[in-house]
């Protein structure tokens, strides 16, 4: 029996070939070479190579076309340098020395969900900012100290809880004028 991939690969390479991709991988292996988070912005299109006989024999100096959405692809531009050293880090040389980003007309991407807090460390951490009389600074610190130890306070030395094994700061017996 054989396997599809070897066929799906021969395909696909012809196709990333006529987009001017020198390596399908690019487009494969996207979000590894320039992170999730940039990943979620843009995508690659195309690479354009230009029309020196050396440069396109040897694919130097080709222009990479990203698309990203209307409202973050002047963010996507911020990030060319880091774009560029990371897409010729992950092909070995200087294959590109340019990017391009267009707009497109997608909406950007939904922020993504808030997580879920287990109501105990809501608890635990309510309790733990009773001392503060404040309703708007009590809220904010709760959701603070949610987002910092979701899990709720400890008690190490290393918290912000409270703190066992230390002495207080001795006191002096001078007054000071």
């Amino acid at each position: 029996m054989e396997s599809l991939s070897k066929h799906f690969a021969a395909l696909a390479r012809e196709t990333f070939q006529r987009h001017g991709f020198a390596s399908e991988q690019i487009a494969a292996q996207w979000p590894a070479i320039v992170g999730e988070q940039l990943a979620a912005l843009a995508r690659p299109e195309r690479i354009k190579w230009p029309r020196a006989v050396e440069a396109q024999k040897h694919k130097l100096g080709g222009t990479l076309v990203l698309r990203a959405p209307a409202g973050l692809a002047l963010e996507v531009h911020y990030e060319i340098p880091r774009i560029i050293e990371r897409v010729n880090q992950f092909l070995g040389y200087g294959a590109i020395s340019a990017v391009k980003v267009m707009q497109s007309g997608e909406l950007p991407p939904a922020p993504p969900k808030p997580k879920q807090r287990s109501p105990e460390a809501t608890r635990a951490w309510n309790t733990a900012i009773t001392g503060i009389e404040d309703d708007d600074l009590k809220s904010a610190l709760s959701r603070l100290a949610l987002e910092v130890a979701p899990q709720g306070p400890t008690h190490s030395a290393f918290s912000t809880g409270e703190k066992s094994g230390f002495e207080p700061p001795p006191s002096s017996s001078r007054k000071l004028p």
